[in-house]
């Protein structure tokens, strides 16, 4: 009996320890039990459904249907391993999760139940997506960049050696001609500067950054616009020091009140969150009262070339969200926010010796 009880609390701790998902389940596939990870993963707390169906996960969290109408029939009908891979949406975005199910059989033979293992691998998956983009991009930079000095450069010539021996109407066909060339030659180079900046890799140079006095001091720059009002709702008594490369969270910063700007036509309201979630987290949460962003495109907005902009060139929000991870932070849509455009940043913190 004691031994028994020793292998059954070595496993519970081997499950508890896991950041891989477990679910077991019975003969008549009720959930048994679930370990913390599955809770975290799912975010919902499977316990409550002990007993119960893997599809009543879905009554209370409706994000997890997608999941129960893969797995449920596999459970039901597959005696041998299986594996799938699955995408399922909360507020908090959207998350890839790599599956496997196996059935139990007792010593004798007899079937037992089953359990299925899952693995959040969003991570793994974008940082594969972020390494193909960034060589696209490189090599899209490479090849364009060559040819628009040259182009430049032969049309501005074109236009002082035929000036003068052309009459008027032909002269300011020329010039227009000229100026478009040299216009559409200028927006090229600002997207190549784009994939360049994409695909270049972020500063890994840190120092200790007051988040708050960041922020005011680029707020300060955008006085020029007497028709937009940034609001704050910060704790002045708090301290929000993080450990970051200071221009590259500029330009993160930037890129988002340019996006704000832009959504409200230079007017309107622009919303400051700043507070702690925890000593080792700071969270800042902007929102403006623009056009918002489509739904369609809620799921895609951070991966590249993915914009609702005409001239956009879809890299804004890739390259911020770039430049956050690899500063140790993250990024998401608030997708419950209806009056505008709203984002989540979250950053490590960290505590300043006399603030104890």
């Amino acid at each position: 009996s004691q031994e028994t009880e020793r292998q059954r609390a070595y496993l519970e701790t081997l499950l508890t320890n896991l950041t891989s998902g477990v679910l077991s389940f019975d003969a008549n596939l009720n959930i048994r039990t679930a370990n913390q990870a599955a809770n975290l993963i799912l975010h919902v707390k499977v316990m409550r459904y002990y007993g119960k169906a893997l599809a009543s996960l879905s009554l209370e969290a409706s994000h997890l249907k997608v999941l129960v109408d893969i797995v449920q029939p596999l459970l039901e009908q597959s005696l041998d391993t299986w594996q799938r891979s699955i995408t399922v949406e909360n507020t908090e975005g959207r998350k890839e999760l790599l599956c496997q199910g196996s059935s139990l059989f007792s010593e004798e033979g007899e079937y037992i139940g089953a359990v299925v293992v899952f693995d959040d691998i969003t991570n793994v998956i974008q940082a594969q997506k972020n390494a193909a983009w960034s060589e696209v991009a490189r090599r899209l930079a490479h090849e364009i960049k060559n040819p628009l000095t040259p182009i430049q450069l032969s049309a501005e010539r074109l236009q002082h050696k035929l000036l003068s021996h052309l009459d008027h109407d032909d002269a300011a066909l020329l010039k227009r001609l000229t100026a478009t060339i040299v216009q559409q030659v200028e927006a090229m180079k600002l997207m190549v500067n784009d994939f360049s900046e994409y695909a270049r890799p972020v500063s890994n140079q840190t120092e200790t950054l007051d988040l708050l006095a960041l922020i005011r001091e680029i707020i300060v720059l955008y006085g020029a616009e007497p028709q937009v009002n940034f609001y704050e709702d910060v704790d002045d008594n708090e301290q929000y020091i993080i450990e970051a490369n200071a221009i590259n969270i500029r330009q993160v910063i930037h890129n988002l009140f340019k996006n704000s700007l832009e959504a409200m036509n230079h007017c309107g309201d622009i919303n400051i969150i700043l507070k702690r979630l925890s000593a080792s987290q700071i969270e800042l949460s902007l929102y403006d009262n623009g056009c918002g962003i489509e739904r369609e495109v809620m799921n895609t907005i951070f991966e590249p070339y993915v914009t609702s902009k005409p001239k956009g060139t879809g890299l804004g929000l890739a390259i911020v969200k770039k430049v956050i991870e690899e500063q140790g932070g993250t990024i998401r849509l608030d997708k419950a926010y209806q009056q505008g455009a709203g984002f989540i940043l979250q950053f490590p913190s960290i505590k300043l010796q006399h603030e104890g």
